[in-house]
C-alpha cells in the first residue's frame, strides 16, 4: 500500500503487518498540502523549500487580516491565540526596543484596541514614540499612536503635521488631507478650530472632482482615495460609485485576493485590506472567495501569516514538494506551470541525484517516460563521459550520483555501456574493507565510511551484482546512531541498502518513534526532533514518508 493510503488511514482489523496509524493523520496531511499551496511561487509554480512563513504569524499580516475581517463584521478564527500572540509581541517590544519601529508600535496599539486588551506599560511605549520622533520627523503614525495611548501630546503633534501640509493639485494631497483631518478630529479639534481648513477642504474637493472625470486612468491607491473621500464627504454619485467599484474589481486575483497591479497572479493581505476598505466605503459587496482567502492566511498559532512578495524557486525543493504531494495523494497546484519549470530545469541539470528527483517529480505530473528519456539520456551520458572515478577519493558523494544514474537509467530504459558498468563494479568492490564496510581508503571518518558503504551496496545491487554479506549488514547496523542512522537522508539510504541485500531491519518501532518526534503538529516533518513552529521541510517530509514505505508500514 502506498504512503498516500497512510494519510487516509482508518481503523482496520488487527493483522501481523504494522500500520502507521498515529504517525500521520488526515488532518496532518491536509495541513501539509495547504501549507505547500501557500508556499508556492504563483509565477513558476516552484518552491524554495521555506515553509516557515506558512505557519508563523506576523504583526503586519495580523493587523491587515484582523482589520479586514472587522470591515466584514467577522472575527478571527483563533481569537484567544491571537490575543496571546499580541501580548507576546508586546513583551518583545519591551525587551528589544532597538529592534522595533513606530510602525510596529502603531500596529500593536491598533490591534490591542481591537481586542480590548490593556497595555502593559503605557509609559514605556509613549517614551519609545517620543524617542523615535527625536530621531526622525513627526509622522502620521507617531500622532496616531499617541492618540491610541490617549496621550495629551497627540494634539500638538497632530496640529504640527496639519500645519506642514502643502496645498497641491494631486490625489496625494487629498489622501494627506483625509489622514490629517482624521488626526485632528480624533485629537479633539472641530473643523472650525483647524487653521486654513476651508481652503484645504475646497482644494481637496476640486482635486476629487477633477479626478472623478478620469477614473479609468487612475491606479489602485488613487481609487482607494476617491472611495474614502466619497464616504467621508457623503458624496452621492451612483455612476461614479459603480465606476470605481468596477475598476477596483480589475485588481482582483483568482483566489479572491487583491493586488495593486492589474493582472497580477497573486494578491496580498495588505492590498486585499485596502481593496475591501474601498469597497465597503462605497457600499459594495465583497465576495465569499475573498473571505476564503483571508481565512486561508489565519495561523492556528493565532494571527495571520504573511506571504512573501517574491518566492525564488529552485528545482530540487520543487521536485521534492511535488513528490511529497504525490505521496499524500494530492493534486499539484498550478500543475502546468510546475511542469514547464521542471522540464526547463531538467534540460540543464548535470547531477544524477538532482536529475532523478526532477524526473520523478515530472512523472508524478504525468509526463510520459518516453518524453523524459529523450531529455535525461544525454544528461546521464554527459555525466558518464566526464566522470573520473578516482575523484571519489576526494568526494565520496560521487558514488551517490552513480547510484542515481543507475536507478534513473533502469527506470527509463536507458542503456548504459557494459564496459563502463564493469569498471564501476570493480572500482566499488575494491573499496570493500575486511570489516564489511567500504571506503577506509577514502576516509577514516565514521559517517563518511557509512555513507560510502551504503552507496557502494546500492550501486552493486543496481548493477545486478547481487551483493549479500552478513558482515556488511552488521557494519551498517553497528553504525546506527540511536534509533536512526545519523539523519533522515542516511537512514533512508541504510534502509534501501539493507532491503537490497534482503536483510532484516531491526528496531522498526524505534525508527517510527524517532519519526514521530520529528513530526510537526501542523504538517511536515523536520530533520531534527520538533521543538518550535519554524521547523518543517518538504524534503524532510518526503524522506520520512519514504522511510515509512521502506519499513513496510501501511
Amino acid at each position: 500500500m502506498s504512503v498516500a493510503a497512510i494519510v487516509a488511514l482508518t481503523k482496520v482489523p488487527h493483522t501481523e503487518k504494522p500500520t502507521a496509524q498515529g504517525v500521520i493523520s488526515p488532518s496532518w496531511g491536509n495541513w501539509t498540502v495547504r501549507r505547500l499551496e501557500l508556499a508556492q511561487d504563483p509565477v513558476t509554480g516552484g518552491w524554495d523549500g521555506d515553509v516557515s512563513f506558512t505557519i508563523l504569524p506576523t504583526l503586519y499580516a495580523t493587523y491587515h487580516g484582523v482589520l479586514t475581517l472587522a470591515l466584514l463584521n467577522l472575527s478571527p478564527a483563533h481569537p484567544q491565540k491571537t490575543r496571546e500572540f499580541l501580548k507576546d509581541y508586546e513583551g518583545e517590544i519591551y525587551n528589544r526596543q532597538d529592534y522595533f519601529s513606530v510602525v510596529d508600535v502603531y500596529y500593536l496599539l491598533t490591534l490591542l484596541k481591537e481586542f480590548n486588551l490593556s497595555l502593559g506599560s503605557r509609559e514605556t511605549i509613549e517614551n519609545f514614540i517620543l524617542e523615535d520622533m527625536k530621531k526622525s520627523n513627526e509622522t502620521f503614525l507617531h500622532a496616531k499612536s499617541l492618540i491610541l495611548l490617549n496621550s495629551p501630546l497627540a494634539k500638538n503633534v497632530s496640529m504640527s503635521l496639519w500645519l506642514s501640509l502643502k496645498p497641491e493639485h494631486s490625489l496625494n494631497f487629498v489622501w494627506n488631507f483625509l489622514q490629517l483631518r482624521e488626526l485632528l478630529v480624533m485629537s479633539g479639534y472641530s473643523p472650525a478650530e483647524i487653521p486654513n481648513y476651508t481652503r484645504m477642504h475646497e482644494l481637496a474637493r476640486t482635486v476629487f472632482d477633477d479626478a472623478s472625470r478620469e477614473v479609468n486612468n487612475l491606479g489602485f491607491y488613487d481609487l482607494h482615495t476617491l472611495a474614502r473621500f466619497m464616504k467621508e464627504e457623503n458624496i452621492k454619485n451612483e455612476t461614479l460609485r459603480r465606476e470605481i467599484l468596477a475598476d477596483i474589481s480589475k485588481y482582483k486575483c483568482s483566489d479572491g485576493s487583491y493586488s495593486d497591479t492589474n493582472g497580477a497572479k497573486r494578491g496580498y493581505i495588505d492590498t486585499t485590506h485596502w481593496a475591501v476598505e474601498a469597497i465597503t466605503y462605497l457600499g459594495g459587496e465583497v465576495g465569499t472567495d475573498t473571505v476564503r482567502y483571508l481565512r486561508s492566511l489565519e495561523s492556528p498559532l493565532g494571527g495571520f501569516i504573511e506571504i512573501p512578495y517574491s518566492i525564488i524557486p529552485n528545482p530540487l525543493d520543487t521536485a521534492f514538494s511535488v513528490m511529497t504531494l504525490g505521496l499524500l495523494n494530492s493534486t499539484v497546484p498550478r500543475e502546468e506551470k510546475v511542469k514547464d519549470y521542471l522540464l526547463s530545469e531538467l534540460s540543464d541539470e548535470d547531477k544524477p541525484s538532482a536529475i532523478w528527483a526532477e524526473y520523478r517529480a515530472l512523472r508524478v505530473l504525468g509526463v510520459p517516460n518516453e518524453n523524459l528519456k529523450k531529455i535525461v539520456k544525454p544528461r546521464l551520458q554527459n555525466f558518464i563521459t566526464n566522470l573520473n572515478l578516482s575523484a571519489v577519493y576526494h568526494n565520496h558523494y560521487l558514488l551517490k550520483d552513480v547510484y542515481y544514474l543507475l536507478v534513473t537509467s533502469r527506470e527509463l530504459g536507458i542503456e548504459i555501456d557494459e564496459s563502463w558498468k564493469e569498471t564501476v563494479t570493480s572500482f566499488v568492490l575494491d573499496l570493500r574493507d575486511d570489516d564489511g564496510g567500504f571506503g577506509s581508503k577514502i576516509s577514516k571518518i565514521k559517517i563518511v565510511r557509512l555513507e560510502t558503504t551504503l552507496y557502494s551496496v546500492l550501486i552493486l545491487n543496481e548493477l545486478g551484482y547481487g551483493y549479500r554479506d552478513g558482515k556488511t549488514v552488521k557494519f551498517i547496523e553497528s553504525n546506527r546512531n540511536g534509533a536512526l542512522w545519523w539523519s533522515l537522508p542516511i537512514t533512508r539510504y541504510a534502509l534501501l541498502a539493507l532491503n537490497s541485500m534482503g536483510a532484516k531491519v531491526e528496531g522498526k518501532e524505534e525508527i517510527v518513534k524517532a519519526l514521530e518526534r520529528r513530526k510537526c503538529p501542523y504538517g511536515f516533518f523536520s530533520y531534527a526532533p520538533y521543538e518550535n513552529p519554524k521547523q518543517g521541510d518538504p524534503i524532510a517530509t518526503f524522506l520520512a514518508l519514504d522511510i515509512l514505505r521502506l519499513l513496510g508500514y501501511s
